[in-house]
């Protein structure tokens, strides 16, 4: 993204509604920079978009030839039975034209919308450079979107997951966890909101290298983990703490 796009998103994002905090902001820059200035080759996927404040952060890191793609139910959220009942009222109302709207006083060119549950997702023969996982928070949900993921992540493929440790979404933890232990999902950096993944052991280590950096080194035995987090992120967890 250049610095005029970087300065319209910035000024502009607190007029779309929805949640996308400023360590993922400029930790998803980076790493669309990072891919773009390496040539890293894909199309890009985001499962539960809502108005597109993070969707319209991505579309910047789009090449002509690649294409984001956008799952979501729209207004079917509500016939969505794996979603309790009081997060479907959350999100009724939100339409496709919504969407459109926010992502079209950004881009001219749209992204290729699937309205759809991602279980009935059909990606073919497509290989994806970057990822975010935001739809169902059901445990089962999220597995099979990690999944899906995992088999269609092209080589330094990015894997992003929203809610991996909220006390209220303790599927979305149990689904990452179980893949990690599984041996086919390797993170390999974490915010306040989101875990970062990837399909192979050799690109995390790759990743690794080009955020180690970037955050605060939390030791295991297994691997480095930068926990990336803003200024205004830490005001957050203050403020979530006192409550």
């Amino acid at each position: 993204m250049n610095d005029a796009a970087w300065a319209v998103y910035t000024e502009q994002m607190d007029n779309v509604d929805g949640w996308f905090f400023e360590a993922d902001v400029e930790l998803f820059s980076h790493l669309l920079a990072c891919q773009t200035a390496e040539g890293i080759r894909g199309d890009m996927l985001e499962i539960g978009a809502y108005q597109g404040k993070s969707a319209i952060l991505m579309g910047y890191g789009l090449r002509d030839h690649e294409e984001l793609v956008i799952c979501d139910l729209f207004g079917a959220v509500m016939d969505h039975a794996d979603i309790a009942q009081s997060p479907r009222q959350e999100y009724a109302g939100l339409e496709e034209q919504q969407f459109l709207a926010n992502w079209d006083r950004f881009h001219t060119r749209r992204p290729t919308l699937e309205v759809c549950e991602s279980s009935a997702l059909d990606l073919g023969e497509r290989g994806l450079r970057f990822i975010h996982i935001d739809g169902c928070h059901e445990n089962r949900c999220v597995a099979n979107d990690i999944r899906l993921a995992v088999t269609h992540a092209a080589k330094r493929g990015v894997i992003a997951m929203d809610d991996y440790r909220g006390v209220e979404t303790p599927g979305v933890a149990a689904a990452v966890w179980q893949a990690v232990g599984n041996g086919y999902l390797f993170p390999f950096a974490a915010t306040y909101m989101k875990i970062y993944a990837c399909a192979s052991a050799a690109d995390q280590s790759y990743w690794l290298e080009r955020i180690r950096n970037r955050g605060d080194i939390c030791a295991s035995p297994d691997f480095e983990f930068p926990s990336y987090r803003s200024v205004s992120d830490m005001h957050l967890h203050h403020t979530a703490d006192e409550h």
